[in-house]
């Protein structure tokens, strides 16, 4: 697709190429310029009797995470690899596993569009829903961060690509918000 002029302004239309380019170009430079240390954010070590934090080190400052329901990195690009302990908890939320398993590949189905078999949009609010949010996986619950395990106990805390990552608002990314929102999706992940 060319590029177009705009019959009132004169000015070029950016093609649909151009603004995924300088749409993925502004969240990387925001991702960029949020972090430090080659995008860790923190390096956490779990006290493994009580799965609680032992010790946590912050790279990145001011941050802050707030979901903005927009699915793009997340849930439009599909089901995440799902454990044991993700199977059960769908399944004690009352979804059945030839509902939402993928069996050969042991991830959450997706829809024909390659988005989560879960994934709703709530056309009034213009918003994306998880239907499942309360037993949702864990890789769904750690989503936009990412861990590399750096020990037996330890692990170092990054950012995946996300529109919800910022410096002005949301949530700040701290101890607290660690141990609110992602403690118990860590433990899962470390003390299957």
């Amino acid at each position: 697709m060319e590029k177009s002029t705009c019959p009132k302004t004169g000015l070029k239309r950016l093609n649909e190429k151009d603004k995924r380019t300088r749409q993925q170009h502004q969240l990387t430079s925001g991702k960029q310029h949020a972090m430090e240390s080659n995008g860790k954010i923190a390096e956490i070590i779990l006290e493994p009797e009580t799965h609680d934090i032992k010790h946590i080190k912050f790279y990145g400052r001011n941050l802050r995470f707030k979901c903005k329901r927009c699915a793009i990195f997340c849930c439009k690009l599909g089901g995440p690899k799902l454990a044991f302990k993700d199977v059960e908890r769908l399944k004690k939320g009352g979804c059945r596993e030839t509902e939402f398993l993928d069996a050969p590949h042991g991830s959450l189905k997706n829809t024909a569009s390659g988005s989560c078999v879960f994934l709703r949009l709530d056309t009034e609010k213009d918003i994306y829903r998880c239907e499942v949010y309360s037993n949702r996986p864990t890789l769904c619950r750690l989503y936009p961060f990412h861990t590399e395990r750096t020990g037996l106990n330890s692990f170092v805390l990054e950012v995946m690509p996300c529109k919800g990552i910022s410096r002005r608002s949301g949530e700040p990314i701290n101890e607290k918000f660690i141990h609110a929102h992602l403690l118990d999706a860590l433990n899962d992940m470390f003390f299957q």
